[in-house]
């Protein structure tokens, strides 16, 4: 009976309804489409950092991040790629030397890091083959070729075929040094990264560096990294004692509460305005039922009790939220879907925002069907309890106090 009085209401009252159901379905769209742009952007910053360079986990010894020096390094990398070679969860993999030395021309002279890679695994691994700008990008077989980027170059003042002579320490602690060849310029968007990085095949670097089978950690790519937490735990469990496998989210912890920290403020921003809303849903619930205080007299009159009454418009705005939010969550995981696959493009907001790690113009959203879920029901919940002190206020009067109220 109070089911078919409370669509029998919700029918007589369009006005009322239809309003109510607007509201609901504009604010579950907008709550649905502003998370899912917001945590679009976050895991935008956070893959193209990552895909940069970083790579989604490292291997090396423990403490190689407090300290990462020459105390700290792989010094028998041979066995190492021998586990990760049998690891199946592990796509790709390759070991790298990093070291601080000099960078000089005849007119400058800049500190550094060079990088000793694969050049033929780091196409997979990294983004360094695909932000080339100038000239060519290493080769496996190179000797005194040398990758800079494109901040450096300008800094060092050179060019493709340009020479660069380097100054540092090898592993043994002497002095190491060699003629490079700018080879290629490449630029990724991170100002600081391309102003102060440099590459070269390991396998000629070692000879300079002293460091045959030697590396300063391993950098891999699993073949599924959403479960990235699960895989580093079983991979360190079978490193040797000392090593250590960590992922991207250690590896950019600095970055991983920044977006922490915007999320935070994100929601506050978004909960001023439904705190707006709800508040615009209660009074207009308010009105609405104090409208309809004589209705409520004469059934309270003909039997009907306060749970009955609070029953009957209870049930009224459980299904117009319930339709409301299944039109809300349709269309913003709609609109979250197609801008996922067709991101929202700003021209010039990476050259804009480069030094916070934005490296495109693309903006896309995050379909996730768990975070729509619990957006969605976080307006249902609104829409209910927005409802209840209108209920509360009206059902304290009595039948006869209800038939009078105009």
């Amino acid at each position: 009976m109070l089911f078919s009085l409370a669509f029998r209401n919700i029918v007589r009252s369009r006005g009322r309804s239809i309003t109510t159901l607007l509201l609901s379905t504009f604010s579950t769209m907008l709550f649905i489409s502003y998370v899912a742009l917001m945590n679009g952007s976050h895991h935008q910053i956070i893959k193209s950092t990552v895909e940069i360079y970083t790579g989604y986990a490292h291997v090396n010894l423990e403490g190689y991040r407090d300290e990462s020096g020459y105390d700290n390094l792989i010094e028998d990398a041979g066995s190492i790629e021998e586990i990760l070679a049998k690891d199946a969860s592990i796509q790709i993999y390759s070991p790298r030397f990093e070291t601080y030395a000099l960078l000089s021309t005849e007119e400058k002279a800049i500190g550094s890091l060079i990088g000793g890679i694969i050049p033929s695994r780091e196409k997979t691994l990294s983004k360094l083959h695909d932000s080339l700008v100038k000239g060519a990008y290493l080769e496996d077989t190179d000797t005194n070729a040398i990758y800079i980027g494109s901040e450096l170059s300008e800094r060092l003042k050179v060019d493709v075929g340009s020479e660069i002579a380097m100054v540092g320490s090898s592993v043994d602690y002497s002095i190491a040094a060699d003629l490079f060849t700018v080879k290629g310029i490449f630029k990724t968007g991170l100002f600081e990264f391309d102003s102060q990085s440099a590459f070269v095949n390991k396998a000629y670097l070692d000879t300079v560096m002293m460091s045959e089978n030697i590396a300063s950690y391993f950098t891999l790519d699993f073949h599924d990294n959403e479960k990235i937490d699960t895989m580093t735990e079983n991979l360190h469990s079978l490193l040797p004692p000392g090593m250590e496998a960590v992922s991207w989210k250690t590896l950019l912890s600095a970055l991983v509460q920044a977006m922490l920290v915007d999320s935070i403020f994100g929601y506050i921003s978004i909960s001023i305005f439904f705190l707006v809303i709800f508040f615009v849903i209660m009074i207009f619930s308010y009105v609405s039922i104090y409208t309809r205080a004589r209705e409520i007299g004469l059934l309270r009159a003909l039997g009907l009790t306060s749970k009955d009454i609070f029953g009957m418009l209870f049930m009224e705005i459980l299904l117009l939220a319930a339709v409301s939010i299944l039109l809300g969550t349709l269309i913003g995981a709609s609109i979250a879907y197609y801008f996922e696959l067709h991101p929202i493009v700003i021209s010039g907001i990476a050259e804009t925002y480069k030094e916070y790690g934005v490296v495109s113009d693309e903006i896309p959203m995050h379909f996730d069907l768990f975070t729509i879920a619990w957006n969605a029901l976080t307006i249902f919940i609104l829409d209910l309890a927005a409802i209840l002190y209108p209920i509360f206020k009206v059902n304290k009067l009595t039948a006869m106090e209800a038939m009078r109220y105009v």
